[in-house]
């Protein structure tokens, strides 16, 4: 999420997540793994935490039930991870059938993240364990004119869509905390963003009479929590631990 956002990135980014991990600066790491070399790479994934990812804005609430964050960063002197690039995935269908998204009131609904990407910059070392992002420090990026696009449907025709365009949140705060007794350690995000931008085009996406607004909106919200593994193979069949210090 970054300078204009619009998908939640639950995106729908969830967000999203969505998200990726940057290392403090050379007095503090807050994420460092084992078992990899300097030089080398992490390649961490997140799942919903057996949860829902949810996205609110004037529309209403997109929610999905499953998503994918696979993601990879370099790894420094000590294990130190500078930083992780994270590119959500928000399937269609769940993995036992079903629509895995709903938007407006809609039963099935679209998440196209584009190629857009989540970055965490510098998190503040609330203790030992436990980091904390402002929402400010949680970046959306998108490759040059894509944006997430949110898209309900009914009887498989598309009703509307949301975007949400690459931005910086306003406001809200993510919280990275280690799993006590998971071997090898794994770690969590507790996500609650606000100030996100999005624009609706067309009803019900754009909730005003008529559907034709095209201004940006900033009241975007993103909520919902990410189990992340970390694995030094980009087909995540290797798993090694990784901490917050």
């Amino acid at each position: 999420m970054i300078r204009n956002f619009k998908a939640f990135g639950l995106a729908l980014v969830a967000v999203l997540a969505l998200g990726a991990i940057a290392a403090q600066g050379a007095s503090a790491v807050p994420l460092t793994v084992e078992g990899i070399a300097s030089g080398g790479t992490v390649f961490p994934l997140g799942d919903q935490d057996g949860k829902t990812h949810t996205f609110t804005s004037s529309a209403g609430n997109v929610v999905c039930t499953e998503a994918s964050f696979p993601a990879k960063g370099s790894v420094g002197a000590g294990g130190a991870v500078n930083e992780i690039t994270v590119t959500p995935s928000y399937p269609t269908e769940k993995l036992g059938g079903g629509n895995n998204c709903v938007a407006f009131g809609f039963a099935n609904a679209h998440v196209k993240t584009n190629g857009c990407t989540y970055t965490f910059t510098t998190p503040t070392v609330v203790s030992p364990g436990v980091v904390t992002w402002h929402g400010s420090q949680v970046h959306l990026e998108c490759p040059a004119g894509k944006v997430i696009e949110i898209t309900p449907t009914s009887f498989g025709a598309s009703v509307c869509t949301e975007t949400i365009e690459p931005q910086t949140p306003t406001s809200g705060h993510v919280v990275g905390r280690n799993v006590a007794g998971s071997v090898p350690m794994d770690i969590t995000l507790e996500i609650t963003l606000t100030g996100i931008h999005y624009i609706g085009h067309g009803a019900p996406c754009d909730p005003k009479p008529g559907g034709v607004e095209t201004t940006t909106q900033t009241n975007g919200t993103l909520t919902g929590n990410s189990t992340i593994k970390c694995y030094s193979n980009e087909a995540h069949t290797t798993q090694v631990g990784c901490t917050f210090s």
